[in-house]
Protein backbone atom coordinates (compact mmCIF):
# COMPACT_ATOMS: atom_id res chain seq x y z
CA UNK A 1 0.00 0.00 0.00
CA UNK A 2 1.28 3.42 -0.90
CA UNK A 3 1.68 5.89 2.11
CA UNK A 4 1.44 9.53 0.46
CA UNK A 5 3.00 12.15 2.24
CA UNK A 6 0.99 15.42 3.24
CA UNK A 7 2.14 17.23 -0.14
CA UNK A 8 1.58 14.08 -2.47
CA UNK A 9 -2.06 13.72 -3.93
CA UNK A 10 -4.15 10.48 -3.42
CA UNK A 11 -2.97 8.04 -6.79
CA UNK A 12 -5.43 7.74 -8.98
CA UNK A 13 -5.61 4.09 -8.44
CA UNK A 14 -5.92 4.13 -4.64
CA UNK A 15 -9.19 6.12 -5.47
CA UNK A 16 -10.17 3.32 -7.82
CA UNK A 17 -9.71 0.92 -5.35
CA UNK A 18 -11.44 2.87 -2.95
CA UNK A 19 -14.57 2.82 -4.55
CA UNK A 20 -14.61 -0.52 -5.15
CA UNK A 21 -14.75 -0.77 -0.90
CA UNK A 22 -11.25 -1.76 -0.43
CA UNK A 23 -10.47 -1.17 3.19
CA UNK A 24 -6.85 -0.12 3.05
CA UNK A 25 -7.45 2.42 -0.12
CA UNK A 26 -10.23 4.40 2.30
CA UNK A 27 -7.63 4.19 5.14
CA UNK A 28 -5.01 5.81 2.80
CA UNK A 29 -7.16 8.37 2.04
CA UNK A 30 -8.38 8.91 5.77
CA UNK A 31 -5.32 8.99 6.58
CA UNK A 32 -3.62 11.56 4.25
CA UNK A 33 -6.75 14.18 4.68
CA UNK A 34 -7.80 13.39 8.24
CA UNK A 35 -5.69 15.63 10.75
CA UNK A 36 -6.61 18.91 7.96
CA UNK A 37 -9.85 18.23 7.12
CA UNK A 38 -10.43 18.21 11.18
CA UNK A 39 -7.80 21.35 11.47
CA UNK A 40 -10.15 23.03 8.74
CA UNK A 41 -13.46 22.62 10.56
CA UNK A 42 -11.91 23.38 13.98
CA UNK A 43 -10.96 26.38 12.90
CA UNK A 44 -13.55 27.41 11.05
CA UNK A 45 -16.52 26.39 14.53
CA UNK A 46 -14.00 26.64 17.36
CA UNK A 47 -15.58 23.84 19.24
CA UNK A 48 -13.42 20.73 19.40
CA UNK A 49 -16.12 18.73 20.20
CA UNK A 50 -18.32 20.03 17.45
CA UNK A 51 -15.46 19.66 15.21
CA UNK A 52 -15.13 15.92 16.12
CA UNK A 53 -18.78 15.70 15.24
CA UNK A 54 -18.34 17.17 11.57
CA UNK A 55 -15.21 15.96 10.59
CA UNK A 56 -16.67 12.40 11.31
CA UNK A 57 -19.73 13.36 9.20
CA UNK A 58 -17.37 13.91 6.10
CA UNK A 59 -15.78 10.67 6.24
CA UNK A 60 -19.34 9.17 6.81
CA UNK A 61 -20.28 11.37 3.57
CA UNK A 62 -17.06 10.10 1.64
CA UNK A 63 -18.14 6.64 2.15
CA UNK A 64 -21.53 6.95 1.37
CA UNK A 65 -20.98 8.88 -2.00
CA UNK A 66 -17.47 7.67 -3.03
CA UNK A 67 -19.52 5.07 -5.40
CA UNK A 68 -19.98 8.11 -7.44
CA UNK A 69 -17.04 10.67 -7.36
CA UNK A 70 -16.03 11.33 -10.54
CA UNK A 71 -12.35 12.62 -11.00
CA UNK A 72 -13.20 15.96 -12.96
CA UNK A 73 -9.85 17.50 -12.59
CA UNK A 74 -10.60 17.55 -9.51
CA UNK A 75 -8.52 15.82 -6.64
CA UNK A 76 -10.21 13.47 -3.83
CA UNK A 77 -8.73 15.88 -1.46
CA UNK A 78 -10.68 19.02 -2.82
CA UNK A 79 -14.10 16.73 -3.04
CA UNK A 80 -13.50 16.12 0.54
CA UNK A 81 -12.67 19.70 1.45
CA UNK A 82 -15.42 20.70 -0.05
CA UNK A 83 -17.83 18.55 2.01
CA UNK A 84 -16.40 19.86 5.36
CA UNK A 85 -16.78 23.29 3.83
CA UNK A 86 -20.09 22.27 3.04
CA UNK A 87 -20.76 20.61 6.45
CA UNK A 88 -19.34 23.35 8.29
CA UNK A 89 -21.16 26.25 6.74
CA UNK A 90 -24.59 24.29 7.20
CA UNK A 91 -23.51 24.22 10.79
CA UNK A 92 -22.95 27.55 11.35
CA UNK A 93 -25.60 28.74 9.54
CA UNK A 94 -28.06 26.68 11.90
CA UNK A 95 -26.27 27.98 14.92
CA UNK A 96 -26.54 31.57 13.94
CA UNK A 97 -23.64 33.00 15.33
CA UNK A 98 -19.82 33.21 14.51
CA UNK A 99 -17.39 30.71 16.38
CA UNK A 100 -16.02 31.19 19.58
CA UNK A 101 -12.95 29.24 20.86
CA UNK A 102 -12.49 29.00 24.62
CA UNK A 103 -8.90 30.54 25.97
CA UNK A 104 -8.39 27.32 27.57
CA UNK A 105 -7.98 25.31 24.17
CA UNK A 106 -5.77 27.85 22.99
CA UNK A 107 -3.53 27.63 25.81
CA UNK A 108 -3.18 23.71 25.51
CA UNK A 109 -0.65 24.02 22.75
CA UNK A 110 1.31 27.42 24.37
CA UNK A 111 4.43 27.20 26.61
CA UNK A 112 3.65 29.56 29.62
CA UNK A 113 1.28 31.97 30.92
CA UNK A 114 3.19 34.94 29.36
CA UNK A 115 3.85 33.30 26.02
CA UNK A 116 -0.12 32.01 25.92
CA UNK A 117 -1.81 35.63 26.17
CA UNK A 118 0.61 37.38 23.82
CA UNK A 119 -0.29 34.24 21.39
CA UNK A 120 -3.84 34.25 22.25
CA UNK A 121 -3.80 38.11 21.73
CA UNK A 122 -2.12 37.85 18.32
CA UNK A 123 -4.50 35.12 16.94
CA UNK A 124 -7.68 36.87 18.05
CA UNK A 125 -6.42 40.07 16.17
CA UNK A 126 -5.78 37.88 12.81
CA UNK A 127 -9.34 36.09 13.73
CA UNK A 128 -10.81 39.43 14.46
CA UNK A 129 -9.29 40.81 11.02
CA UNK A 130 -9.98 37.73 8.96
CA UNK A 131 -13.80 37.89 9.75
CA UNK A 132 -13.81 41.44 7.90
CA UNK A 133 -12.96 39.99 4.68
CA UNK A 134 -14.95 38.49 2.01
CA UNK A 135 -15.78 34.79 2.39
CA UNK A 136 -13.66 34.27 -0.71
CA UNK A 137 -10.54 36.08 0.80
CA UNK A 138 -10.66 34.77 4.09
CA UNK A 139 -11.22 31.11 2.53
CA UNK A 140 -7.73 31.43 -0.02
CA UNK A 141 -5.96 33.01 3.20
CA UNK A 142 -7.00 30.22 5.70
CA UNK A 143 -6.38 27.50 2.77
CA UNK A 144 -2.79 28.75 1.99
CA UNK A 145 -1.42 29.48 5.10
CA UNK A 146 -3.17 27.75 8.18
CA UNK A 147 -3.59 24.81 5.98
CA UNK A 148 -0.61 24.80 3.62
CA UNK A 149 -2.50 23.88 0.80
CA UNK A 150 -0.12 24.58 -3.00
CA UNK A 151 -1.79 27.04 -5.25
CA UNK A 152 -2.81 24.31 -7.18
CA UNK A 153 -4.98 22.77 -4.40
CA UNK A 154 -6.34 26.27 -3.07
CA UNK A 155 -7.87 26.53 -6.76
CA UNK A 156 -9.19 22.95 -7.01
CA UNK A 157 -11.13 23.54 -3.73
CA UNK A 158 -12.73 27.06 -4.01
CA UNK A 159 -13.31 25.88 -7.98
CA UNK A 160 -10.66 28.36 -9.68
CA UNK A 161 -7.93 29.32 -11.64
CA UNK A 162 -4.20 29.01 -10.32
CA UNK A 163 -4.24 32.90 -11.76
CA UNK A 164 -6.92 33.88 -9.90
CA UNK A 165 -6.09 31.98 -6.80
CA UNK A 166 -3.13 34.26 -7.30
CA UNK A 167 -4.65 37.56 -7.47
CA UNK A 168 -7.31 36.56 -4.96
CA UNK A 169 -4.56 35.89 -2.08
CA UNK A 170 -2.60 39.40 -3.13
CA UNK A 171 -5.74 41.11 -2.36
CA UNK A 172 -6.57 39.37 0.44
CA UNK A 173 -3.20 39.66 2.08
CA UNK A 174 -3.20 43.69 1.14
CA UNK A 175 -7.10 44.01 2.92
CA UNK A 176 -5.72 42.01 5.83
CA UNK A 177 -2.63 44.41 6.17
CA UNK A 178 -4.89 47.48 6.07
CA UNK A 179 -7.35 45.49 9.02
CA UNK A 180 -4.34 44.95 11.09
CA UNK A 181 -2.63 46.98 13.76
CA UNK A 182 0.50 49.50 12.39
CA UNK A 183 3.74 47.39 12.77
CA UNK A 184 1.73 43.80 13.08
CA UNK A 185 3.63 40.97 12.33
CA UNK A 186 1.43 38.44 10.28
CA UNK A 187 3.43 35.61 11.34
CA UNK A 188 0.38 33.19 11.67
Amino acid sequence: MISPTPQTPIPAEIVRRAQAADPHALSAIYERYSPGIYRYIYYRVGDAELARDLHADVFVRMLEGIGSYEDRGWSIGSWLYRIAHDRTIDNLRRRGRQPVTALEEWSETCAGPEENLERNARRATVRKALAQLPESQRQVLTLRFLYDLSLQDTADQMGRTVGSVKALQHRAQQALERLLPPGFDQEW
